[in-house]
């Protein structure tokens, strides 16, 4: 009996310690956070993160590791608490031979962003750039050339017996068209499975060209400039893949035409429906160009065309001047109706200081106070704690057609998509005051 009653004893014993063991702590009370994933290698760019309240105090600051995910937190908050934050990009470039450094920082301000976001930093750049080379044979004259996207190492011509070799940006897909023998028609010849280097060897014009009989298209601008602009035939958007019909690459230092309309060559033996023409009916024209006056700004477009566009849309927004009151503040007036505002103060000395602020435009004037440095950046670079930057003010007026913009820091935070601003139907004017 009494070994019966010491087992009992023994079995309420081990409950009570078993319950112990299962006893949960309360979780943890939620709080701001977001993740950071960053694909770049150290050597590339350093990256650090910060965030601040709407009066600019710091809550928070990290340095972000390289090739890695960084969840980062903000100590008593609450989801619902929306916060700013900066992305500082650190980039350090050495002259070659010389042994002397030039630093950059690049410094993006997100405002009242939401808890649960997360930022991919990556390098979305789809392009590839291919060398070309051939030689040109089985013509009289040869009276133009051109490689589309194409930069200019060597241009065919009687003294190196013909020979071309250029750089071509391109996703797959080139083409040059040349002029011969005094003929007011061009000859064309395309280029598929592009690769690293593209060694076409000796080419015949007379029997491996075939002749553009189709008469150009005009593309029409807003205003005469100095346009830089690229226009490519769609040949499937989802990956990525695309035909040039701009011009070529012009050299660094070189003359820069002035016009407000290009024309357009397809390579199409007869008509559209050609075969040789490798593209469906839809544009992608990404352009920017000054005007020159004296209220003047620049245009930026980015957007699908289901044809060549003869003229391109205007802004019917606008943005003016405000009075700063030291260098931490930004500010410029809204007039109309756009969709995201981003304004710029730079330092063009050393080190190099960019610093932008992406937030929601409202009908008049907009003023936002850069936040605090975190003492560990202002100990590095002084200039940036002191707000060294120059007395102007860069701005710019985004508009999407498919976008509000909250869908527009989702983008830009996603890192996902490199043709989201053309999806969404960009028109964009920056001034600088």
């Amino acid at each position: 009996m009494n070994q019966f009653r010491i087992l009992i004893f023994l079995l309420v014993l081990a409950g009570l310690y078993s319950c112990e063991k299962i006893i949960i702590p309360p979780a943890p009370n939620p709080v701001f956070e977001l993740t950071v994933q960053n694909d770049f290698f150290e050597v590339q760019s350093k990256y650090a993160l910060f965030l601040s309240n709407e009066e600019g105090e710091l809550k928070a600051f990290r340095w972000l590791p390289s090739e890695d995910t960084a969840h980062i937190q903000v100590p008593g908050s609450t989801p619902e608490d929306r916060f700013d934050i900066t992305l500082l990009k650190i980039t350090t470039l050495e002259a070659p031979g010389s042994g002397v450094k030039d630093t950059s920082l690049t410094l993006t301000t997100y405002t009242q962003v939401a808890s649960g976001r997360r930022i991919h930093l990556r390098d979305l750049y789809f392009h590839q750039v291919s060398t070309l080379r051939f030689s040109l044979t089985g013509f009289t004259t040869l009276d133009s050339i051109v490689v589309s996207d194409a930069l200019t190492l060597s241009r065919p011509q009687a003294l190196n017996n013909y020979y071309g070799e250029y750089l071509v940006n391109n996703t797959g897909r080139c083409w040059m068209r040349v002029l011969v023998n005094g003929e007011p028609f061009w000859r064309f010849l395309t280029f598929n499975n592009m690769g690293e280097v593209v060694d076409a060897n000796t080419i015949d014009v007379s029997t491996q060209f075939l002749g553009n009989f189709s008469p150009p298209l005009t593309l029409g601008f807003p205003f005469v400039t100095t346009w830089q602009y690229k226009l490519d035939g769609v040949v499937d958007s989802s990956k990525l893949e695309f035909f040039p019909l701009s011009e070529h690459i012009r050299a660094p230092g070189g003359e820069i035409p002035v016009y407000d309309s290009r024309k357009v060559f397809e390579p199409v033996n007869n008509d559209q429906f050609d075969p040789n023409r490798p593209y469906i009916d839809l544009f992608r024209l990404n352009a920017s160009g000054p005007i020159g006056t004296a209220n003047g700004y620049t245009y930026h477009i980015d957007q699908f065309f289901p044809a060549v566009p003869s003229s391109l849309p205007e802004p019917t927004f606008d943005l003016e001047a405000t009075t700063l009151s030291n260098n931490r503040a930004v500010a410029v007036t809204c007039i109309g109706q756009f969709d995201v505002l981003s304004f710029s103060r730079s330092r063009t000395t050393t080190p190099n200081i960019h610093w932008e602020v992406i937030t929601k435009p409202a009908n008049g004037s907009v003023l936002y106070i850069l936040p605090d440095v975190p003492e560990a950046l202002g100990q590095l670079y002084p200039a940036l704690k002191q707000y060294e930057f120059n007395n102007q003010v860069q701005a710019r007026a985004d508009n999407f057609q498919k976008l509000n913009y909250e869908q527009v820091i989702q983008k830009m935070m996603d890192n996902a998509d490199p043709l989201w601003r053309a999806r969404g139907v960009y028109l964009g004017r920056e001034e600088q005051f």
